[in-house]
């Protein structure tokens, strides 16, 4: 594959991170985002990663809109924002959308490569799951705080799922650049296994304003954390995802090393945001749903949420 331009749409930690590596990397770069602030920020200084990786980049192409993206002509486009944004991003992109481009969820939760599919009408669409997490500390200034490698990348194409040249480049493009990426031939089965982790803390801990080490060391909080993962895992199962008799103590030995990190969705909580409950325990709920296997706890979780998100968005349920 000749070299492409990539665009990166959501400079959050995890667009912010990708952005920074790849443009250290000489990848050619776009990003964009909606805040003022920050374009003008990265305009002028460009993106700054520190914590655990300490680099800093320039990056020239900068875009306020998804259409002043397109205007930059990208041959891949990551969509970084949160899932719960990735529905309105899409309606923005479907207007410039070109015969070519490649569009990949670089976000958490399950089923996103099928919405792209379905709302751009195309044939083949793309997933990374991401195991690297950030926070931001300024405009155009992003902490790395965790990477445990590999990412994954892999295509989704008439309903199932493989890899091709575009997951290749992905893959290698991001490993050279600091992010070691592997491509897989069923990249759902990591999908599942993210999704069933983050919706075992993330909901907990944005419920009860517990760190991930305060959630994993109180009795009750790491009791409905192990039934979130039981459901999770069953679920999966129904799904066709077996992940073996010890997946309950693997995922929850996982989470005890979670440290004292705050997940993301509650950070979007105390900062009065929409989270991705609908793309981490709801999903799990609809999935639960679809196979006949009950997931009370996930759905009393994602219940409370969008109860808290009601209240503080000023929505009705």
């Amino acid at each position: 594959m000749d070299k492409p331009v990539i665009g990166i749409i959501g400079l959050g930690p995890v667009g912010s991170i990708l952005a920074a590596h790849l443009a250290r990397g000489g990848v050619d770069v776009v990003v964009e985002d909606i805040a003022k602030e920050l374009l003008v920020k990265i305009r002028k200084d460009g993106l700054r990663v520190s914590g655990i990786r300490e680099l800093s980049a320039r990056v020239d192409k900068v875009a306020g809109s998804v259409a002043e993206l397109a205007e930059f002509e990208p041959d891949i486009v990551f969509v970084a924002t949160k899932a719960c944004f990735l529905k309105g991003v899409l309606a923005d992109l479907k207007p410039v959308y070109t015969p070519g481009m490649r569009v990949v969820s670089f976000q958490n939760g399950l089923d996103n490569e099928r919405l792209i599919a379905e709302t751009l009408g195309v044939k083949t669409a793309y997933r990374v799951v991401v195991n690297y997490a950030g926070n931001l500390i300024g405009p155009g200034d992003v902490v790395m705080n965790w990477f445990q490698p590999p990412n994954y990348v892999g295509a989704f194409r008439k309903g199932g799922y493989a890899t091709d040249e575009t997951t290749k480049y992905i893959a290698d493009t991001m490993t050279a650049c600091g992010l070691t990426t592997e491509e897989s031939s069923d990249v759902k089965r990591h999908v599942w296994e993210k999704t069933i982790l983050n919706s075992a803390l993330c909901s907990v801990c944005a419920l009860t304003g517990q760190t991930m080490k305060k959630a994993m060391e109180f009795e009750f909080s790491r009791g409905v954390t192990v039934r979130v993962i039981e459901e999770g895992l069953a679920v999966a199962k129904a799904d066709g995802y077996d992940f073996g008799e010890d997946a309950l103590e693997r995922f929850t030995g996982y989470l005890e090393k979670g440290g004292t990190h705050k997940p993301s969705m509650l950070v979007d909580v105390e900062s009065g945001r929409m989270t991705e409950v609908d793309f981490l325990s709801g999903a799990i709920v609809c999935y639960g749903e679809q196979y006949g296997v009950g997931t009370p706890v996930n759905s009393v979780l994602t219940g409370l949420l969008k109860s808290l998100e009601s209240r503080y968005l000023g929505r009705r349920g």
